[in-house]
């Protein structure tokens, strides 16, 4: 028997404060949490930090206390969606709660850091070195949360949040898990925003998606959870159901190994099945414009000539790997509430027939939302959220 799958909380941790309530009142409103630097070193760009995150508020084990960034981004993020959900970690069935993270980078700064002593000094900390593996995040919140059932990594660059909740999606609805705690977690650096300066993929003004003055994106941080249970499941225990999330393997398309792929029909062909009837599309544009042409492209071919509302929150939070949790997070929340947000940053859309969300919020019924998933390399991680 498969199983409907309901978003029964959510947590997000992003550069507008911590909590789902600073996240959405700063997308419906239009801002961004795009600015300048106040932790790491940027000058003359700006970026989207996630500000007073301590572990002391947030880890209980005593493992905890050597926990990194992307690590913490991540274990933040699920406690508040489990309080989302009316939750704690005690009321989980261990061996039947899942976890699924996603990141595009992992633990970045304590690596650098590692990697300096090992070639300054023929050695490192090897106390660090457990923080440096892929899978620390995850390990990290399966200790604190006491979680023994199904869990799994990933890393599909920018649609690795994505990619963690769709494997998320699968537990629940084949009824490999009662609960899944799934989304993605991904920290910025000093070194990450050098390496964008350097390459040419970084914005020196406020980001602008699918504009036609867009000229690079802004690097971000942060994390989204969301706890995932069979509807059935969630009803009987009166739960709020932000909204069902249909199950979907994703694809691939031809692409430049770290690159966009460059024709939009064929990523239009993956994404026609889902935004058949959809009522929005929550986008990947970041600003971008190798990404945003051809997600316009793709967008207008796959609707077939329906002129679908379509908003891109990666200019409020900014561009990272996880950025696709914070995505579906956002799309959630559209559904349980009938608003979508502007696209902050876009004045002019780049195309006609490109109905992208401007200015101010929309107020209207979504009976399905799709967010459509986008990652360099040719992955497409689309999801599709229905209203319950």
């Amino acid at each position: 028997m498969r199983h409907a799958v309901a978003v029964t909380g959510v947590g997000v941790v992003s550069g507008f404060g911590l909590g789902v309530e600073p996240l959405w009142d700063g997308l419906v409103a239009g801002r961004t949490a795009c600015r300048p630097a106040r932790r790491v070193e940027a000058p003359g760009v700006l970026v989207a930090e996630v500000d007073h995150l301590e572990a002391r508020d947030v880890v209980r084990s005593p493992q905890g206390r050597r926990i990194d960034r992307t690590s913490l981004l991540a274990l933040a993020a699920a406690h508040l969606a489990l309080a989302d959900a009316g939750l704690t970690a005690h009321d989980l069935d261990p061996p039947h709660t899942a976890l699924a993270l996603g990141s595009a980078f992992g633990n970045v700064q304590e690596t650098e850091m590692f990697l300096d002593r090992l070639l300054e000094r023929g050695m490192g900390n090897p106390l660090v070195f457990p923080n440096l593996v892929m899978n620390a995040a995850l390990s990290y919140a399966a200790i604190e949360l006491g979680v023994t059932g199904p869990a799994a990594m990933v890393t599909e660059q920018e649609a690795s949040g994505e990619a963690a909740i769709a494997w998320g999606v699968r537990q629940i609805a084949d009824g490999a898990a009662a609960v899944c705690l799934a989304g993605g977690s991904d920290e910025l650096t000093s070194g990450i925003v050098e390496l964008r300066r350097e390459t040419g993929t970084a914005s020196t003004g406020p980001p602008r998606p699918f504009d036609v003055a867009a000229d690079g994106p802004c690097a971000g941080e942060g994390a989204a959870m969301l706890v995932l249970e069979a509807r059935e499941a969630a009803l009987a225990r009166g739960a709020r159901i932000y909204a069902l999330i249909v199950p979907h393997d994703g694809a691939g398309v031809p692409s430049a190994l770290h690159g966009w792929p460059r024709d939009g029909r064929e990523v239009a062909r993956v994404l026609t099945p889902l935004v058949a009837g959809a009522d929005a599309i929550v986008a990947a544009a970041s600003g971008a414009p190798a990404l945003d042409s051809l997600e316009a492209e793709a967008i207008a071919l796959g609707c077939d000539g329906r002129h679908v509302p379509v908003t891109a929150p990666r200019g409020a939070i900014g561009d990272f790997g996880a950025a696709g949790a914070l995505a579906v997070a956002a799309a959630a929340l559209t559904v349980r509430h009938g608003i979508l947000p502007p696209t902050a940053g876009c004045r002019q859309p780049l195309r006609r027939d490109l109905d992208v969300v401007v200015g101010v919020p929309r107020h209207t019924p979504l009976r399905a939302v799709v967010v459509d998933g986008l990652a360099r390399g040719g992955m497409c991680r689309p999801l599709r959220l229905e209203a319950a």
